[in-house]
């Protein structure tokens, strides 16, 4: 049965929208507005986390398990997903019940909404597999140990091309560039999309840039109030760049922030908990995260080394527009810190696939290679399709194998 998305989602997401509209409704982050979204209510007893998925069984977003099973789900521009659509390595920001600690040292919640988010789609103009970047639109992209690939790209970023079209998850860097965090391949994109700050803003020319990007938005001009450099916006681009190499918009959102959070008052309360890099410091207990700004003063032990361009997890509550930290943790682009899981990923399901031959199988879709793995509660001969099974591990070079360093067995 298909189900409605909440208004109030809806426009969190899609707040600028071009085509006939004289004037939208522009949704600023922590401004408030009272609306309910995602189950974060007024009551403040929800939580919210931002950043890459690590794990299935139930998503891992933020070391917290959500059950997102019967969670409402929207790509961006609104477009309603399954749960069956989610991959390693998407951005997400989740919405959802009380996180509770369960008997096997588990954090888990259960999710009301997942809204995915990308920040480039379109062709790759240049690769350098030495440094491991990329330039998507201009954009520079940087891959890492943990970047997951597409299994169509299975050889990771060998196995692009210039012209190659490509949708990329990730995380915005202080200067600008992008960590990639997932890149699928996409060969019939309608639209292209990036997603950034806004600099060179020029009201005559009607144009501003993204990174090194120039963006023509006076197809849509009517309806982009709230445009100013130093915002976040989420532009749907022509395929085809303009003389001088303009792209001409023809959507855009403005955003107050790298993240969607919730409405404050939906918030207030609520856990939040967001991973990116610190794109603005003052000091170490004030500095912003995506854009958005944080408040440490009152973290009892904070991690050395904090500067601009470090990549964060941070978890509080939302109060007046500020993140109030209540922990706060240094990442690593290649690593994941987290040390109660024990490897970069996790999943968990039943086998789909297993070829003991060649020492792999297949859980949800994602193919897992288990020669070097530890066994707990049974053995590889045990292994059969339908089993079910705890995998912890990381990625292999080709980008898209599971690499286990445990295999546990759940029945």
């Amino acid at each position: 049965m298909k189900t409605s998305i909440p208004t109030s989602f809806r426009l969190s997401r899609r707040t600028l929208l071009a085509g006939g509209t004289a004037a939208a409704t522009l949704s600023l982050l922590g401004c408030g507005g009272g609306s309910d979204l995602a189950g974060v209510g007024s009551g403040g007893t929800g939580s919210f986390s931002s950043g890459p998925i690590r794990g299935f069984g139930s998503i891992v977003v933020g070391g917290v398990h959500y059950d997102e099973a019967a969670a409402q789900i929207v790509g961006d521009g609104g477009a309603a997903l399954a749960s069956g659509d989610l991959r390693l390595g998407m951005v997400v920001e989740v919405s959802g019940s009380e996180v509770a600690t369960g008997a096997d040292g588990k954090r888990r919640a259960t999710a009301s909404a997942v809204g995915v988010r990308s920040e480039i789609e379109g062709p790759v103009s240049a690769i350098d597999l030495a440094q491991g970047r990329l330039t998507v639109l201009g954009q520079q992209v940087q891959v890492t140990a943990s970047t997951v690939f597409d299994d169509d790209l299975r050889g990771g970023l060998a196995s692009l091309r210039v012209g190659q079209i490509v949708e990329i998850y990730g995380l915005q860097q202080a200067d600008g560039s992008y960590t990639a965090t997932r890149i699928d391949d996409e060969d019939d994109a309608r639209w292209y999309k990036l997603r950034g700050l806004v600099s060179g803003l020029n009201a005559a020319t009607q144009t501003f840039r993204i990174g090194t990007t120039v963006v023509s938005y006076a197809e849509v001009a009517a309806v982009a109030a709230g445009l100013a450099d130093g915002r976040y916006v989420r532009v749907e681009l022509h395929t085809t760049a303009e003389a001088g190499d303009v792209w001409r918009a023809s959507r855009i959102e403005v955003q107050g922030a790298g993240i969607v959070l919730p409405p404050e008052g939906d918030a207030s309360g609520a856990k939040v908990e967001i991973e990116g890099y610190i794109t603005a410091f003052t000091s170490s207990v004030r500095f912003s995260v995506s854009g958005v700004p944080v408040d440490a003063s009152g973290v009892a032990r904070l991690p050395a080394g904090l500067a601009l361009g470090q990549r964060v997890e941070v978890e509080g509550v939302l109060t007046n527009g500020v993140l109030v930290a209540r922990e706060v943790e240094l990442e690593d682009d290649d690593d994941d810190d987290d040390g109660d899981r024990g490897g970069e990923f996790e999943v968990e399901g039943r086998i789909t696939r297993l070829d003991t031959a060649r020492q792999i199988f297949v859980v949800r879709g994602i193919t897992v290679d288990y020669s070097q793995a530890r066994f707990e509660d049974g053995t590889a001969e045990q292994l059969a399709v339908g089993v079910k099974v705890e995998v912890e591990g990381r990625l292999a070079a080709d980008g898209t194998t599971l690499l286990a360093t445990e295999v546990e067995f759940d029945d």
